[in-house]
């Protein structure tokens, strides 16, 4: 089984590797990190705040990149034999799922590496450990997003994965807000920007975060919950997959 996984992540990497979504996962992230952290320089901005808009804007941006790069993942799939390659060349099917999600997982871990790491060289004030427990949080709330937009991607090409990324950032950006105080545990595209609020409160005020404590914890359950679930319905419903049968 590991041999498998291997051996198509190694295929994922063959395929993607010279299209531009390696240059996405570098070059955006880049860019955002050097743009937020030479403003910050030179803005009067309180610390936690300037802290708090770079991470919010990360993961507000977060479903709709996700959109675009599924989108490119679609396309070249659609294009090459009209996913019977995919779905033909490895004996297992949930390796070949299992491997395009891994592959896709690795390329953002890179991402939020690149943003937190040259964000927290080029403006330095938070300690190392909250970037490395924010990008974890980053992560892991990633990994439903593209199994919500492999879903809809293979099933209804790549115009709906970018439309829905569209839609999850406004719907992240509206979390934020009053509205999202009672419902966000539950909204998928909710969860990387109210997390990292959190984690921002419980190094900014720890006092109050302690009272908060559960709140940010029964997310977290939640979360881990849907996103094993919904791996193992995405990992039934594409062993019986035959293919996208859209026009675009």
């Amino acid at each position: 089984m590991m041999i498998s996984l291997i051996r198509c992540s190694k295929a994922e990497y063959q395929k993607y590797k010279h299209s531009v979504l390696l240059y996405i996962h570098v070059i955006v992230p880049t860019i955002c990190a050097i743009i937020f952290a030479g403003y910050y320089h030179i803005s009067a901005w309180e610390l936690s705040a300037k802290i708090s808009g770079y991470l919010e804007v990360l993961a507000v941006a977060f479903p709709f990149l996700i959109g675009i790069i599924v989108g490119i993942v679609v396309q070249t799939e659609e294009q090459a034999g009209h996913f019977q390659i995919m779905l033909g060349t490895i004996a297992s099917r949930k390796m070949v799922y299992i491997g395009k999600v891994n592959f896709l997982i690795c390329n953002a871990f890179g991402s939020i590496i690149l943003a937190l790491g040259i964000f927290a060289v080029l403006y330095k004030g938070f300690p190392t450990i909250f970037y490395i427990r924010t990008g974890l949080l980053l992560l892991l709330t990633s990994i439903p997003i593209y199994l919500i937009h492999l879903f809809v991607g293979m099933n209804f090409g790549k115009g709906a994965s970018m439309g829905l990324g569209i839609a999850g950032s406004l719907i992240s950006a509206l979390m934020i807000t009053g509205l999202g105080d009672n419902i966000w545990h539950y909204i998928p595209w909710a969860w990387s920007v109210r997390m990292v609020d959190y984690t921002i409160l419980a190094w900014k005020n720890p006092y109050v975060y302690t009272q908060m404590k559960e709140i940010f914890a029964s997310g977290i359950i939640i979360s881990e919950i849907f996103t094993i679930g919904l791996l193992i319905v995405s990992l039934i419903w594409f062993q019986h997959w035959e293919g996208g049968k859209y026009s675009e």
